[in-house]
Order: C-alpha cells, then structure tokens, then sequence
C-alpha cells in the first residue's frame, strides 16, 4: 500500500529545492518555516526510500513541533514522522505520532491533514494486521474527504476494497 513516485527524476530535484529552502529558513531563524520545509523533505526523503534519512531530520525538529502545535504544519510534520518511522519498522512508535497529527489537526479543524493522517494510520495499521482498526481510519478518512469534495477520496476507497480483498483472502 505504499505510495510510489512516477517520476523519480522530479522527485530529486523536489528534494533538492527542499534541502535549498530548509537551509535558507534555518539561517532565518524562521521557525514555522523550518517546521514546514522540514515536514517536506521528510516526506519526499521517505516517498524516495530513504526513510532513515527522514526519521533522522525529522528526529531533529521534534521538539520545534511540539512548540508550534497551533500552526498546521506541526501536523504535517507529526504525519511525516509517522510515515517515516512506520517504513523503517517502527509501526507501534509511528501510531502515536500518527494520533497526534490528528489530534493536532482536530484541534484546530485542519481537515485535509487530518483525513490524510488518518488514511496513511490505516495502512500501518494493516501491515500490523489490525484490519478492522485500518478500516475504521480508512473510512474515517474517506467521510473527511468527501465532505470536502477531495479528489483524494478515491484513495481512500482504493484502500477499502484492498483491505477487503485482504479479508477475502484471509478467509479462504
């Protein structure tokens, strides 16, 4: 269930300008810049497979997230920290991080993060084997994301019918 880049070439150069912008906001002194641009890189290091690279700048920033929890990159950063440490083997570590990235967007009623949260706790969830746990975050996602009208809710339908294909197989 893990998402794949279509064009690896675009996804270096992404990474690159990250790198460029967290370097010029940490020689700014801007924190909620920091916070996102870190968020970012994290993110694309882990959609490149370099998720020990993510975990470790990531690692780095967690105390800048906890600070900032009024400012919705905290939660796109709680979320990339999850990922990160979830493709690294860490999965019951990647929950917490995982609950706090929703709690920080239900807090404020970022809505886009939470149902993206909740979609990517689903598929750690699943590679735990806790099926009906996923599915509850999958639809929790999904109801997130219709209601807004986001193009993102065919994900979240994609992933209900795999973990019922799973079901099916598991059942046989």
């Amino acid at each position: 269930m893990r998402f794949a880049t279509l064009d690896p070439v675009a996804l270096e150069r992404r990474i690159r300008d990250m790198q460029m912008k967290l370097s010029q906001a940490q020689s700014r002194g801007d924190e909620c810049a920091i916070l996102d641009h870190a968020a970012d890189l994290g993110g694309l290091l882990t959609t490149a497979g370099d998720e020990a690279a993510a975990l470790t700048l990531l690692r780095e920033h967690e105390s800048l997230a906890d600070a900032h929890r009024t400012v919705e990159q905290s939660a796109w950063y709680w979320n990339a920290l999850a990922t990160a440490m979830q493709y690294v083997g860490q999965r019951e570590g990647a929950e917490g991080c995982f609950a706090k990235a929703v709690a920080v967007a239900q807090e404020s009623g970022w809505k886009r993060i939470e149902a993206m949260a909740l979609h990517h706790w689903g598929r750690n969830l699943v590679e735990q084997g806790r099926l009906d746990e996923a599915e509850s975050r999958f639809t929790q996602a999904l109801a997130i994301r219709e209601a807004r009208g986001e193009p993102m809710q065919t994900s979240s339908r994609a992933a209900l019918v795999g973990l019922a294909r799973l079901r099916a197989v598991g059942e046989v």
